[in-house]
């Protein structure tokens, strides 16, 4: 008798009795594939998922991530038809396709593919994402360079700026003239430029044995964006480094450099990173465009329940207010939104940051530089010096930075910093962690606030779901949802823009008490329900209700806690 799968990936310690539970409860029967609830709940990964499936059906697993494109088999199934059905072309050979499948059982699409190839197809299992991740990279890559390149024309107007105040402008024409090859410089133009106008916020050239992959983050999720050939990988990343001003000699130490581009009537500072890695140098390219310009606090979307009592919280002369997530969740645009706020002629706003982002008028900017000794517990120490009113430190990184920061908070000084942690409860363990006495950690904090960053539905293709979305059924509260269609404003993903779930833990003298007291979070936590705070999850809940975000985000990037 064949064993369930979530019995073998238990077995395997793949995956806790406890979680097996939670999603078997969350199953819909007849609906929801236990598979594919375990790996959107984030509980299995879909290498473990595809091992035990392998052995389950006793089918052989691919691994597409290490397979070499076979053409003839390309040629043999369409582009549209491996994307509806799920299905990569792995191997042919004698009129046999090996075809790598979501779900090797299903035998309609089995025989719909054997009758048009007319091959005997010999299945094979792999994720769905790895399926749709190769579909992306092989059927569609072509097509995107020819576009690209034949676009290069377009970018006459688009011109490096050194980022420093006495070097001269250079435009696309002079380097023309100033490099041996043009065809780099207008390949990584191109990239640049294409990358601005996906509204990526990061650019990742990454040298593979093959050849250099450049891939865009774009709405927080990198996509590839085209392949490029590995002989000219040398000659790419030394044009990157001119740009930069970085050195092109040294390619085996890590090194960053700045740049700004100017497309028309559009700025873009670029952050530039290098990074030496088994097949050569990785560049990484943050965007920073100014046209955006900053978001407000009543801009950044959050509920009536959160906003009303940290608004109350930052009115306060003194406090120290704690803003936590994952790095890419949107805590800089959190705080700046705050900095924008609470900025006023009467106070005098000072901020430690690595490095500075956006600059704000009004407010003094200091930029760290661990290289010469300019560190966050350095420069706070001198802020300190300079009769602040409001500090914000970047980052809480250390027990001497968080000693600083907690004390200043309780002499006068409203004192905004970031922390990486999971949740608002969570921050308070953290501190203690590091080693703030839990009386300074009750006394000080004013309010902490969690959040992340979902994918924002595309309104330019957004439609109601005729069969709502199975795991839907089995959370609380869900009564529709909306999806993107796909278009060629979200290029097919049918998202555009991001959006922030929050959760605000404002702390009350029960909670300061239990601080105090060294409660364990689990009891913090429970006291916080108790006064009425929300959840990250239920929050992400309410944006799918209105329609802002699928389901499908939520459970890939919100914790579900406690619902």
């Amino acid at each position: 008798m064949r064993k369930h799968l979530g019995e073998m990936l238990v077995e395997e310690m793949a995956l806790s009795r406890e979680n097996l539970i939670k999603a078997l409860s969350f199953q819909k029967t007849g609906k929801a594939r236990i598979g594919r609830v375990l790996t959107d709940f984030g509980f299995v990964s879909e290498k473990s998922l595809v091992s035990a499936l392998s052995i389950q059906l006793k089918i052989p697993s691919v691994d597409l991530q290490s397979i070499e494109a076979d053409h003839d088999a390309l040629n043999m199934i369409s582009h549209e038809d491996a994307e509806k059905n799920k299905v990569f072309p792995v191997r042919l050979k004698a009129r046999r396709l090996t075809l790598a499948m979501a779900d090797p059982l299903d035998y309609h699409t089995i025989e719909e593919i054997r009758f048009k190839t007319g091959c005997e197809i010999i299945p094979a299992i792999a994720s769905e994402k790895s399926i749709l991740d190769c579909i992306e990279k092989n059927y569609q890559v072509k097509e995107k360079v020819f576009r690209l390149m034949n676009s290069i024309k377009s970018y006459e107007d688009a011109e490096f700026l050194r980022d420093r105040s006495d070097e001269k402008v250079v435009n696309v024409q002079s380097l023309y003239k100033l490099s041996e090859t043009p065809p780099i410089i207008q390949l990584v133009t191109m990239i640049i430029v294409e990358a601005v106008k996906m509204r990526a916020s990061d650019i990742h050239i990454e040298p593979r044995e093959d050849n250099i992959a450049v891939r865009y983050r774009v709405d927080g999720d990198l996509s590839e964006a085209l392949t490029i050939p590995r002989r000219i990988k040398d000659y790419v990343i030394s044009r990157i480094k001119i740009i930069a001003d970085m050195d092109i000699t040294n390619r085996r130490l890590p090194q960053d450099g700045t740049s700004k581009l100017k497309l028309s009537d559009r700025e873009v500072d670029l952050r530039i990173s290098t990074l030496p890695s088994l097949y050569g140098e990785k560049v990484v390219i943050r965007l920073l465009d100014k046209s955006k310009g900053l978001i407000s606090l009543d801009q950044i979307g959050f509920p009536e329940g959160i906003k009303e009592p940290l608004l109350s919280a930052l009115s306060r002369p003194q406090g120290f207010m704690l803003i936590t997530g994952p790095t890419g969740s949107g805590k800089s645009t959190t705080l700046y939104a705050i900095l924008q706020q609470v900025r006023s002629e009467k106070e005098n706003v000072v901020t430690i940051e690595e490095p500075v982002e956006y600059r704000l008028s009004g407010v003094t900017q200091v930029g760290i530089n661990e290289a010469i000794g300019l560190t966050f517990p350095n420069v706070l120490r001198s802020v300190l010096r300079q009769d602040p009113d409001i500090i914000m430190v970047g980052e809480i990184r250390d027990m001497e930075t968080a000693d600083i920061s907690v004390k200043s908070s309780l002499t006068g000084h409203l004192v905004l910093s970031t922390l990486h942690t999971n949740s608002t409860v969570s921050s308070i363990t953290r501190l203690i962690d590091i080693g703030i006495p839990s009386y300074l950690v009750g006394s000080s904090l004013t309010g902490v606030l969690a959040q992340r960053l979902v994918r924002r539905i595309c309104p330019y293709c957004k439609r109601e779901d005729a069969e709502q979305n199975d795991a839907a059924y089995s959370l609380p509260a869900i009564k529709k949802t909306f999806s993107g269609a796909g278009c060629h404003k979200c290029h097919g993903t049918g998202y555009y823009g991001q959006v922030g779930i929050f959760e605000y833990l404002a702390l009350d003298r029960g909670l300061r008490n239990l601080i105090a007291k060294k409660a364990s979070e689990e009891d913090i936590w429970k006291s916080a329900r108790a006064n009425g705070m929300r959840t990250l999850f239920e929050d992400a809940i309410d944006k799918v209700n209105a329609g802002i975000t699928t389901v499908q985000e939520i459970l890939a990037k919100a914790p579900m806690g406690d619902i």
